[in-house]
């Protein structure tokens, strides 16, 4: 991590500090390298990541073997240690996908993906446990539902009565529409004690549009997750085949749980990157949801071998969000280090407090770091911008991500008389930032000035109160 984080100071072009001004105290990035976490985590061979965070330590579950699931622990979303969490259920002879876990009435509920031993069609099953390491056990002895036709990569949520709704994908191993096979995402309720579903399934998304159509006959809206927030239910999905590098994820938003769900005009959300010709993040997918603090993560697995995609997968995780017009965004797929959780760092952003000239200044503190191409109308355009913090506060780091990592440079003036200089050059790694560290630095007011007038995504300020 070191390493990777000199690497960065590298590209920072500080210069000198014109007369008069006091030079503003940087650190060599080396001394913040535990602030930091970088994609991929040591979860390899896996698909479908789902992380739940429960009191201090981080569970990953994921397709990762023939028999039953695996748990991958962790204090700190950096190392992942291993063990079994749901051995084989009676009625499945294999192929264990997709599981995610939930809390409710203070028991864990599994959803997982595994075939039938009788005939050899994909089901959806339950588990469930006292703990969320496990191990899960089965309580039915059958799959959750059976609706005579393949089904997969089951998610749940609720509606503002407590409700629980089952969403999941018919698989387009069983399900051909115009001589087409496709994967469809349906959603049902489920009884209250979850052991089965109430009424009628309902079709939710299917594959449309050019981005999900990319894999010839056989095609796919798969890899469901939900999020709700402020009374509307956007549902997350990933679409063309796994093993392509154009897997990726999109977004569709309602009013209820089961629909009509509009997709997004901003779609694919995350899809792979290129540098100099080269595949360098390949099928960015099936993603799923956590929160830490206030800040919303997102998981999901990439192409261990991003120039040889296959079904070995690793896990990724990085931020997620929505503007204040409701649409979402995810800020990846990333390869260069980003901030750990801020609650574990004991640090905040101090930008969205500060009072802030710019308009709309919204734009810098919106959370999207705008990394790719159409995040264009969440751009911050200018070349100065300034912050004013009435009661002061005590900050240590400055990022600013240049939207679609173009280049940038500039320089900062701290209360008025310490100044620096940054820089980055276009062609880094996903994700990265032009960084100062500094040494914790009361500040009053922090201006911002760019070489020239310049695209910038997002600007944070990290410190204390």
């Amino acid at each position: 991590m070191k390493q990777i984080l000199m690497l960065m100071l590298a590209v920072l072009l500080l210069g000198g500090v014109p007369a008069g001004a006091e030079e503003l105290k940087t650190r060599d990035l080396g001394e913040a390298a535990d602030w930091f976490v970088s994609n991929p985590r040591n979860v390899k061979d896996i698909g479908d990541p789902f992380v739940l965070p429960e009191e201090g330590t981080y569970y990953v579950f994921a397709t990762g073997g023939p028999i039953g699931f695996n748990a991958w622990l962790s204090s700190d979303l950096r190392e992942f240690g291993k063990m079994k969490a749901l051995k084989k259920v009676d009625w499945a002879s294999g192929d264990y996908w997709a599981p995610e876990v939930f809390r409710v009435n203070d028991r864990y509920v599994m959803l997982f993906t595994a075939r039938m031993r009788e005939n050899g069609s994909l089901r959806t099953g339950i588990a469930f446990s006292d703990t969320p390491e496990g191990p899960y056990e089965d309580p039915l002895g059958r799959p959750l539902m059976d609706y005579g036709y393949a089904t997969i990569d089951a998610t749940m949520t609720w509606d503002d009565e407590g409700n629980p709704y089952l969403i999941y994908v018919r698989d387009c191993s069983e399900n051909t529409v115009n001589g087409r096979q496709e994967s469809h995402i349906y959603g049902v309720r489920l009884k209250s004690d979850l052991t089965g579903t109430e009424g009628d399934p309902v079709l939710l998304l299917k594959p449309e549009g050019d981005w999900e159509i990319r894999s010839g006959d056989t095609l796919w809206n798969e890899g469901p997750a939900v999020v709700k927030r402020d009374g509307r239910y956007t549902l997350f999905y990933s679409v063309n085949g796994y093993w392509m590098k154009e897997y990726s994820v999109s977004a569709a938003v309602s009013d209820t749980p089961l629909g009509p769900y509009i997709k997004q005009g901003n779609n694919p959300l995350l899809y792979y990157t290129e540098a100099d010709g080269n595949v360098t993040v390949s099928g960015p997918g099936h993603n799923a949801f956590f929160t830490v603090g206030e800040e919303l993560f997102t998981a999901y697995h990439t192409h261990t071998y991003p120039q040889a995609p296959s079904g070995n997968r690793q896990l990724c995780v990085d931020r997620a969000g929505f503007h204040a017009d409701g649409t979402t965004y995810i800020n990846g797929p990333t390869l260069a280090p980003q901030l750990r959780p801020l609650s574990e760092i004991g640090k905040m952003n101090l930008a969205p407090e500060a009072a802030c000239a710019e308009d709309p200044s919204d734009l810098l503190t919106d959370g999207d770091f705008c990394l790719r191409e159409g995040s264009s109308p969440w751009v911050w355009q200018g070349q100065e911008v300034n912050y004013v913090w009435p009661e002061g506060v005590t900050a240590e780091l400055l990022m600013i991500y240049p939207a679609n990592g173009q280049s940038v440079s500039g320089k900062v003036l701290v209360n008025g008389v310490m100044e620096a200089a940054f820089g980055l050059k276009a062609g880094q790694a996903p994700g990265t930032a032009a960084m100062l560290l500094t040494e914790p630095t009361k500040m009053t007011d922090l201006k911002i000035t760019f070489d020239a007038e310049s695209g910038i995504g997002e600007i944070l300020v990290i410190g204390t109160r």
